[in-house]
């Protein structure tokens, strides 16, 4: 895997996607991006975020925390 070369996966409805980025010290984070699509409301749910902490060794590393930060966040926003 290299540096722009993103992980992609479903989950409970939405497509995750992540990207591993090169940040300071040549360490890794990452950028994930949720897409859902359209629903009974008639709108696409589209949300992009990436995370400056932490620092990774390795872009599968940075891949797979962003996976779980991004499955948490579909959890809060499935939450009743």
């Amino acid at each position: 895997m290299n540096d722009t070369t993103a992980r992609s996966e479903q989950y409970r409805g939405f497509t995750i996607s992540v990207t591993p980025q090169k940040d300071n010290d040549d360490l890794w984070d990452f950028t994930y991006h949720l897409q859902r699509a359209a629903g009974a409301e008639g709108e696409a749910k589209d949300i992009e975020r990436s995370r400056t902490l932490g620092g990774y060794a390795t872009p599968e590393t940075a891949c797979v925390a962003g996976l779980e930060v991004a499955k948490t966040e579909v959890d809060n926003l499935l939450r009743p």
